[in-house]
């Protein structure tokens, strides 16, 4: 339609049927005014219309890569068999299923995937490369700690924030969390499973069921030796921080897909996660606690960043 909205949409073998009188003309006044989008691999275009002289395909994100690289995204298809064309310059932003089987478990993808450091959302910014949860948590903790020293906080106040850091995605040790991001299979020395904080996808929302890995993150925090360390007040803090990395928290999130307590229970960790909140903006006020939060999203996105670069060797280890 000429504002944009999809109106309908005919396949070649819909438009070739013969129409003949008042069909005809039915189909050509269908047309009038409408925006037409046409499939790449036609050809025939010529300045943006249809041109029977020539014959050349029409460079488009579908055929052309430096279109996509300059446009900072691309869209394709992903099959349930694996996430075919892994490329490091080329990570995953959102996808939408395509075809289902009769059990209704998706079997393929429209994927879209921004170039290099173009991602749009921050659960697209926690796709990248292959990268285990501890260590991922170590560099976040140690970028926190970059972080404080260079605005000049100290005491319990670095401290809090690095215990954010490091325990920020304990939610992401969830079974659901690991299936549906698609976590290598890959076991440790010992035999057991590794548990990824970063993969390439494509996520399957249909296993994540809405899942917020910072809301799973909370009883793993609260039970860490290294937050009940810290004081009182700060402990608050720590897990707001936890629970806001995403932008969640403020008040509300979302308790669905989390199996780690009864029903009752995650609507009581919620209903604090609300309560909290608001005993924080009265302490920090909301530009307050939005610093606090924007310093342990600093610190998450150049853990990432570090991983998507490769720099794995220049990386120690954390707590």
């Amino acid at each position: 339609m000429p504002d944009g909205s999809y109106a309908a949409r005919y396949t070649l073998g819909r438009l070739a049927a013969e129409r003949k009188g008042k069909e005809k003309e039915k189909l050509h006044q269908w047309f009038v005014g409408k925006i037409l989008i046409v499939d790449a691999r036609i050809g025939g275009l010529n300045n943006g219309v249809l041109d029977n002289k020539k014959g050349d395909g029409f460079p488009t994100a579908d055929t052309d890569k430096g279109w996509s690289e300059d446009a900072g995204f691309r869209v394709r298809r992903a099959a349930s068999e694996g996430y075919e064309g892994k490329e490091d310059d080329w990570h995953f932003e959102d996808d939408f299923i395509l075809r289902a089987n009769g059990d209704g478990n998706a079997e393929e993808w429209l994927v879209i995937e921004h170039y290099r450091s173009a991602a749009q959302s921050e659960d697209a910014r926690s796709v990248s490369r292959p990268q285990e949860l501890g260590q991922h948590q170590s560099w976040a903790e140690q970028k926190a700690g970059d972080i404080a020293s260079k605005i000049g906080l100290s005491g319990p106040a670095a401290e809090a924030l690095a215990v954010a850091a490091f325990l920020h995605d304990e939610g992401k040790r969830a079974s659901r969390w690991q299936r549906a991001f698609r976590a290598p299979h890959e076991k440790d020395e010992a035999g057991a499973y590794k548990i990824f904080a970063k993969t390439r996808g494509p996520i399957n929302q249909q296993i994540l069921d809405g899942y917020r890995h910072e809301f799973g993150s909370l009883p793993y925090a609260e039970a860490h030796p290294g937050f009940k360390a810290l004081p009182e007040d700060w402990r608050d803090l720590v897990l707001h921080l936890i629970a806001a990395h995403h932008g969640q928290a403020r008040p509300l999130i979302a308790t669905r897909g989390c199996e780690d307590a009864p029903p009752s229970a995650l609507e009581e960790r919620a209903r604090e996660v609300a309560l909290r909140f608001a005993r924080l903006q009265k302490r920090w006020g909301p530009w307050g606690l939005a610093w606090w939060e924007a310093l342990l999203r600093a610190a998450d996105q150049q853990a990432s960043r570090d991983n998507d670069k490769g720099l794995a060797a220049s990386r120690g280890e954390g707590k």
